[in-house]
């Protein structure tokens, strides 16, 4: 935790001493959306991955990254009793070559191009970071207050978006940073289209469906407000 503080800090120490006012007020707001876009899509995928693919037995990649999911399944309140290390440790641990690369690479210089990467990997490594926190938001029963205003403006995952993943066969609505990608990403089939192409040169999905119906907010039931890595976050 320490050492991915220390390095992103550096990172936007640099960002902000390139910015303009001028520049700021456009780069930092685009920047955060496409982080957290990227953001979502990322959790997804790797979620989507664990769902889907190897089984807890799998060496190495089994206990670090399937277990966590796939228990998931079975206890959806269980994220609640994690604390920010258990939560966050994995997520920030690698986002640090990212953090070592933008270092390597040098501060922006004030070239626009440049502060946008830096802005948009910045808030890339925020959110991701921040993923599991939003997911353990999604399955309490009583949120903080934070949590449940940014929950009403769609700001991080609802619980209403991620019970779709939970009450349905897991096969579905995998982003968990915010949800904005569910949508396109459930209507589309984006997953299982990848998943039929991995079939046809011989990879077939090992998903786990116990723990199917369970719903994300224990027991509130599809659609139901919590108000009412782990990698990027078990679900």
């Amino acid at each position: 935790m320490a050492a991915f503080a220390l390095a992103w800090g550096w990172v936007a120490a640099r960002l902000l001493d390139s910015l303009s006012l001028e520049r700021a007020v456009w780069v930092l707001p685009a920047a955060f959306a496409a982080g957290f876009l990227l953001a979502d899509f990322v959790a997804g995928a790797v979620h989507w991955f664990a769902d889907t693919y190897f089984d807890p037995a799998t060496p190495v990649l089994g206990p670090l990254l399937i277990e966590p999911f796939r228990d998931h399944h079975r206890d959806p309140q269980g994220i609640t009793r994690h604390g920010l290390l258990e939560l966050c440790g994995n997520s920030a641990l690698a986002t640090l070559p990212i953090a070592a690369g933008l270092l390597w690479l040098g501060p922006p210089g004030g070239s626009v191009p440049v502060e946008l990467l830096h802005a948009s990997v910045l808030a890339l490594a925020m959110a991701l970071f921040a993923t599991n926190v939003f997911h353990r938001w999604a399955h309490m029963r009583r949120p903080p207050a934070l949590a449940v205003w940014l929950q009403r403006r769609r700001l991080v995952l609802p619980p209403a978006v991620h019970d779709r993943h939970h009450a349905a066969a897991h096969d579905r609505s995998y982003c968990v940073t915010c949800g904005w990608l569910n949508p396109l990403l459930d209507r589309t089939r984006f997953f299982a289209r990848v998943e039929r192409l991995l079939a046809a040169i011989g990879v077939a999905p090992m998903r786990d469906e116990v723990g199917a119906g369970v719903p994300a907010a224990g027991g509130a039931g599809l659609g139901a407000s919590a108000t009412g890595a782990e990698g990027p976050g078990p679900g």
